[in-house]
């Protein structure tokens, strides 16, 4: 995964750090908090997973919670050290002119690290989001799609994309999107200089993450309209 996108995942695991007094053996919050750590410490650092998976197992065990927990989140916070580190504390992505492959790739990483669920927002969204970026998606990943203008292409692409592929793919229009905004999971949120099926190619543009806050502002504001949108 893209270093800039991973850090993201890992900001967005810390600013969501279940209360672990409550844990049970068959809490889903906790336990899949702990799966998504593990998964991107496996992005980060291979060499770590063997050890934290121990702290994982361990975790049912209330009289050492607290030690495991506290080295649980140790792994966490030096991972997000070490890539604000690396990226310099930027985690945005910029592309110049002509950098289309490099925009895909980097989009197209970002959305495949998606565990359960992306909502894309994007005024002009084509067929493209499809064979370029949708098609790398985890099939189990339930994915929004909402647009603005030329929904009478994206409904073919749609249809034949969910035909094949077997996803659960949703696509509405509404007239009152302006932004370009990727969610993930339900926990990050990604702003896009251009819309998908131009960016970079002519212009330079940027990938760049919003903070926790902001992020679940936003996930209000855009649920509201899609709600209101027109099924395509």
């Amino acid at each position: 995964m893209e270093e800039s996108a991973l850090l993201a995942e890992f900001l967005a695991l810390a600013d969501n750090t279940p209360e672990f007094a409550s844990f049970t053996p068959t809490s889903r919050i906790h336990h899949e908090w702990l799966a998504k750590v593990q998964a991107l410490v496996r992005q980060w650092d291979p060499s770590e997973v063997p050890a934290l998976r121990a702290e994982i197992d361990f975790i049912g065990y209330s009289v050492v919670r607290d030690k495991t927990v506290t080295k649980i989140v140790s792994v966490l916070y030096r991972a997000i050290a070490d890539l604000q580190f690396r990226l310099h504390a930027a985690p945005a992505k910029s592309f110049g002119p002509g950098a289309v492959y490099d925009f895909l790739k980097t989009l197209r990483d970002l959305l495949s690290s998606a565990a359960e669920s992306i909502f894309i927002i994007d005024p002009y969204l084509d067929g493209q989001v499809f064979d370029g970026y949708l098609a790398a998606v985890p099939r189990q990943v339930v994915v929004r799609l909402l647009a603005r203008k030329g929904t009478a292409e994206l409904k073919p692409a749609l249809d034949k994309f969910i035909q094949q592929s077997k996803m659960a793919v949703e696509a509405r229009r509404s007239a009152s999107i302006h932004d370009r905004i990727v969610f993930l999971d339900d926990r990050s949120c990604w702003v896009l200089g251009q819309s998908i099926k131009d960016a970079a190619g002519s212009k330079p543009t940027y990938l760049a993450p919003l903070d926790h806050d902001t992020t679940q502002l936003k996930k209000s504001s855009y649920e509201e309209i899609w709600t209101a949108a027109q099924p395509i």
